[in-house]
């Protein structure tokens, strides 16, 4: 067989077992951990954030629809349940006593006090204020163990039962008129966190927040039980309407929640286009000629880059060198003089002094950086007067 073919098959071979060992090792050798992986929200429950709560209540056997806009007697579930979440726009006169009457008749009203989108209590204070309850933003010093913005809530609704964990907004709480007229409230001085009562045949359930049902949030903590704790207090498996006014959304809005990345590059690109053609004070001072370097610049900067490279004494002997074949020029005999006997003549010559020149003309290594510059001033400085 040929060696180059050899050489492939026993190549190729190596390959192959060398994957299968990799095969064998990673189904083996390493532990196989499940891992739940957070991959964000998609489809339907990016624009519905009741998605889940609509879902969890279907589960338990209800019929659940979702409405909005204006309250009409005529799309209010008979013995049902109505949840109202996030009234961006607050309810008319004429729809708190639509609700009313229909609560009268059996209903049960549940309500989220949250002032979103717009933080505050505009949504509800037409309800608010015919069922005698004000919808307050307190202080966190005004209740002593709330600091944080959120909190975990502690609610019984019972003595002796375990408690629910909610985890609610700590700035706003409902602070009846007359707290007696209230079946059962749940709160601190005053400050409730729940009121409910029946009115006529049906229930009226009021809570500053009901944050908790939105997305996720709904199946963290207690939040879910608590939810069926409240559906439960008045007594029918009847239909469920979540209604919902949510704020009507503007070509800017639309933009920022589906093009915030694009939109903002785009902004600061035009911000740069404007800032660049913005008239300056003053004129705009003309761009510098472009000149050409002397060769003595060259040199300089070539022979300073030598210095600093460690070749300070091959600059120094070159000088010397060209200083002594310019002397021996001028005088023949230059050659054979003695150290200080040149030393004489160059001062003679040039008007030097004697000490510095043998100084200069002195080969011996050893010498440091700051005597190697000043031999190298002089020894230049009497060459150039030689000349």
């Amino acid at each position: 067989m040929n060696p180059a073919r050899r050489f492939l098959i026993g190549l190729l071979a190596a390959v192959v077992v060398a994957g299968a060992f990799l095969a064998w090792m990673s189904r083996h050798s390493f532990r196989r951990v499940p891992r739940s992986i957070e991959v964000g929200l998609k489809g339907e429950a990016v624009e519905n954030d009741s998605l889940l709560l609509q879902k969890w209540l279907e589960a338990e056997g209800r019929k659940v629809t979702r409405k909005g806009g204006e309250l009409l007697a005529g799309e209010l579930p008979e013995g049902g349940v109505v949840i109202l979440l996030r009234l961006s726009r607050p309810l008319t006169p004429a729809e708190v006593e639509t609700l009313l009457a229909w609560v009268r008749r059996g209903g049960h009203l549940l309500t989220d006090g949250t002032p979103a989108p717009f933080n505050d209590d505009r949504g509800l204070a037409a309800l608010h204020k015919a069922l005698g309850v004000t919808l307050k933003n307190i202080r966190p010093e005004e209740i002593e163990f709330l600091t944080p913005k959120q909190r975990e809530g502690t609610d019984t609704f019972e003595e002796g039962e375990v408690p629910y964990r909610i985890r609610r907004s700590s700035r706003w709480r409902l602070v009846p008129e007359h707290a007696g007229s209230w079946g059962f409230s749940m709160g601190y001085k005053g400050l409730e966190v729940l009121l409910t009562r029946e009115e006529g045949k049906g229930r009226i359930t009021l809570t500053p927040d009901l944050s908790f049902v939105y997305r996720r949030t709904l199946a963290e903590l207690d939040h879910a039980a608590y939810l069926h704790r409240l559906l439960s207090l008045q007594a029918g498996e009847g239909p469920v309407v979540v209604w919902s006014r949510p704020t009507e959304l503007s070509l800017f809005l639309w933009l920022w929640n589906h093009a915030k990345a694009p939109g903002l590059a785009l902004l600061a690109l035009l911000g740069a286009w404007v800032w660049k053609g913005w008239p300056r004070f003053g004129p705009m001072l003309p761009e510098p000629l472009a000149r050409r370097r002397s060769l003595l610049e060259h040199l300089t900067a070539s022979a300073r880059l030598m210095w600093w490279g460690g070749a300070e004494v091959h600059l120094v002997a070159r000088t010397r060198t060209a200083l002594e074949r310019r002397a021996q020029r001028l005088n023949p005999a230059f050659g054979s003089l003695a150290p200080g006997a040149k030393a004489e003549w160059l001062a003679q010559a040039t008007g030097g002094t004697a000490d510095a020149i043998h100084a200069a003309l002195d080969d011996r290594p050893g010498r440091s950086s700051q005597q190697l510059a000043q031999d190298l001033i002089t020894l230049e400085r009497l060459r150039q007067r030689l000349s």
